[in-house]
């Protein structure tokens, strides 16, 4: 069987299964029954010129002609209803097609010269001048059409159908003498292929994606020629050999050379498609580091008015209830400020069902359904429409977790055009809103924590503080037991000093709350540049003589280099003498106290460097055990008898407000280290407060209310504390 027959019968086979599954649809609208009857009439001419060609003879070359003069009429019809244009010229070529149908039908039945040159040329004439003008027309109106999509669409299917219609009218050469590959066949059942598609889905090919294989299966199709031509030169006319090796080279190239291919495909002719691409990428890399609802609306809505695609955004989150979405964000005019689930189910459970809406399509089921009569789903269409409307969106997305619960809506709309996003570049954002349906878990992953951590946190501080309240309590109450008791069992003495007693510890609990006052609302002093060295190096001197009497030996490596840091210069000096007085009292037999500072350049999780200032206050103690590692920083955790354990909870709230960190490092046995790091300030000017001298008075009284909470204790209990606490 020659190659014309075969690929004749698969083409027909092809095209009756193409117009039998528009004719089984549950509804069909007559532009379908249309296209099923062109489909059919395509299929009827390859069927008979497959008949003519393994069954020669009169009967199958007639029914061959009559099939070809019947196809352009099956044609015209249906693009006339497929475009919706009862032009003049449409109306022409209808009433045309016929007249020249039944002619040359009668000269092709009822006349012995159907297979005469003239009879060939004037169905060849009338075939491609019926198939070409409807395509015309549906080109002009792709021009003109409204929408963007659907103008591409229209333009499109002209173009496949133009080329599939030239290459099938080269087919009929064969009738005047000239015979060529049957390339037609090909091109006419991708056509047919591409109307499906558009009738069905009101949705073109992926332009994109096609163009990117084709590219690629060309490349590799020349490749595979070119080693298989290579190959048999080099063996000698093998087969078997020659094939594996070029089935080897494909198989390995495939993968590259498709990325490669469809990425300058993507640059050079789908530039918008391309860019907006890259910048829906971006954006998901940037979603996918938000830990914070507000922070999520904020990167989504900013990084879609960055691509400069949208002229209106809006974002809605979920109530607590679950009763409703509240508008978390917008651009452009500001939309409807709560969807209420209730009223709005029809466009939620569309949502559910589609993970997204796209107006246009609304629009033409909307007429479809009318068209069909049922009022009642174009009434739930209706109500999808309005609530589009409400949100100002031309396509509207959930944001929606595996289960199936929709955390938030993602709608958009670009007034410039009338369906500003294709397909292609919905699915696009349907990945964005898959990396935000994973942003919204963590953050309320991320939330739980926080809660968790923080009634942890308020469960220690509590025990902490009843802790801390009810020793002084108890001594207050048995002094003033046994001043209320007989006078005989008291004297003068005797009552002073436990009115003393109740003084002191009337003043402990003063100070207790004052801490922790100062811990539950720290305050930001005065933020300016600070010279970190000069503030050491002062800070130091003051505290020069305690350490002398402690039997520790000081040692300062400040390094020059070191930058201003922003942080207010009294706070910086608690922290340190915090950390110094810390460090003095771990060393009871005393030691080496080693303070430094430097430059640190370290790479944020987005890749940028950035320039930091640190401190580092070690020992040469016993070192902080392990089991207390976890807790050095919360709030009332101490191992001494004395002291709140907040002065390492108000260093460490000081440091991160600044937005540092601070750290212990610990070697059993060795002594600590606290790290403490501050962002360098791009400051030329230092605040040189640190360096100055200060009041003689108002530095006694810092460096006196960071301490005056105790003797120096062991640190063995590591509180590494909390002693120094710098109640200010």
């Amino acid at each position: 069987m020659e190659i014309r027959a075969q690929t004749s019968l698969i083409a027909a086979v092809l095209s009756l299964a193409i117009a039998v599954t528009v004719v089984i649809r549950p509804r069909r609208l007559r532009v379908h029954w249309l296209f099923s009857l062109f489909a059919f009439s395509i299929a009827c001419w390859y069927l008979t010129t497959f008949l003519s060609g393994v069954q020669p003879g009169d009967l199958w070359r007639r029914a061959n002609l009559l099939c070809a003069v019947m196809l352009p009429v099956a044609g015209v019809q249906f693009f006339r209803a497929f475009i919706d244009e009862y032009t003049i010229w449409m109306s022409t070529l209808h009433r045309a097609s016929l007249v020249m149908a039944l002619t040359l039908s009668a000269l092709i039945i009822f006349t012995p010269f159907y297979d005469h040159i003239a009879v060939a040329s004037a169905v060849f004439s009338y075939l491609l001048l019926m198939l070409v003008a409807p395509l015309a027309v549906v080109y002009q109106r792709g021009r003109n059409a409204p929408s963007r999509i659907e103008g591409a669409r229209l333009r499109y299917l002209a173009l496949v159908g133009g080329l599939a219609a030239t290459f099938t009218m080269a087919d009929y050469l064969r009738y005047v003498g000239l015979d060529i590959p049957p390339v037609g066949t090909v091109l006419t059942l991708i056509f047919l292929y591409v109307l499906y598609q558009s009738i069905l889905r009101y949705r073109l090919l992926d332009l994109y994606e096609l163009a990117g294989r084709l590219a690629v299966l060309t490349a590799l199709s020349f490749t595979l020629a070119f080693i298989f031509w290579v190959s048999v030169r080099v063996s000698g006319g093998g087969f078997f050999l020659p094939s594996v090796v070029a089935a080897m080279v494909v198989l390995l190239l495939f993968d590259p050379v498709r990325t490669k291919v469809e990425e300058q495909i993507s640059s050079l002719i789908f530039r918008e498609r391309f860019d907006f691409e890259r910048a829906v990428a971006s954006l998901r890399r940037r979603v996918g580091r938000v830990l914070e609802i507000d922070d999520l609306a904020h990167a989504i809505l900013d990084g879609l008015e960055q691509s400069r695609r949208v002229t209106h955004a809006s974002l809605y989150f979920v109530d607590r209830e679950e009763k409703g979405y509240n508008l978390a964000g917008s651009l452009g005019p500001t939309p409807v400020q709560r969807i209420e689930i209730a009223p709005g189910r029809a466009f939620l459970d569309r949502l559910r069902r589609d993970d997204h809406i796209v107006l246009e399509t609304v629009e033409r089921e909307l007429e479809e359904l009318r068209g069909a009569g049922d009022d009642l789903e174009a009434e739930t269409l209706y109500e999808i429409m309005q609530s589009l409307e409400a949100a100002h969106a031309s396509v509207c997305l959930a944001i929606r977790a595996e289960s199936g619960e929709i955390y938030g809506l993602l709608c958009l709309r670009d007034e410039r055009l009338r369906d500003a996003f294709s397909p292609e570049e919905v699915q696009l954002l349907r990945g964005l809103t898959a990396q935000a349906s994973l942003a919204v878990e963590n953050s309320r992953l991320y939330q739980h924590i926080k809660e968790r951590d923080r009634l942890a946190a308020l469960g220690e501080m509590a025990a902490g503080l009843a802790h801390e309240i009810r020793n002084p309590l108890g001594a207050i109450k048995a002094s003033a037991q046994f001043l209320h008791g007989p006078d005989a069992e008291r004297d003068e003495r005797a009552v002073e000093e436990f009115l003393g007693i109740i003084i002191d510890e009337v003043d402990r609990l003063n100070r207790v709350l004052s801490s922790f006052l100062d811990f539950a609302r720290p305050s930001r002093g005065n933020p300016s540049a600070a010279d970190m060295n000069a503030t050491v190096e002062r800070t130091m001197q003051l505290l020069g003589p305690e350490c002398e009497a402690a039997n520790v030996q000081v040692a300062l490596d400040l390094h020059p280099d070191t930058p201003n840091v922003r942080i207010d210069v009294e706070q910086l000096r608690q922290v340190l003498i915090n950390l110094v007085r810390n460090a003095v009292q771990a060393m009871e037999r005393g030691g080496t106290l080693t303070v430094s500072t430097q430059l640190r350049a370290r790479r944020d999780v987005d890749g940028a460097s950035r320039r930091w200032a640190e401190m580092r206050v070690g020992d040469t103690g016993p070192g902080i055990p392990q089991k207390i590692m976890s807790t050095l920083f919360v709030p009332f955790v101490t191992t001494k008898d004395s002291g709140t354990g907040l002065g390492l909870s108000i260093s460490h709230r000081i440091v991160t407000t600044a937005g540092g960190s601070i750290d212990a490092r610990n070697e059993a046995g060795s002594g600590a280290t606290f790290v403490v790091r501050l962002p360098a300030t791009e400051d030329a000017v230092a605040q040189r407060t640190g360096a100055a001298p200060a009041s003689a008075g108002a530095t006694e009284g810092a460096a006196s209310g960071a301490v005056s909470e105790g003797k120096s204790e062991s640190r063995s209990g590591a509180d590494t504390e909390s002693v120094r606490t710098a109640n200010r």
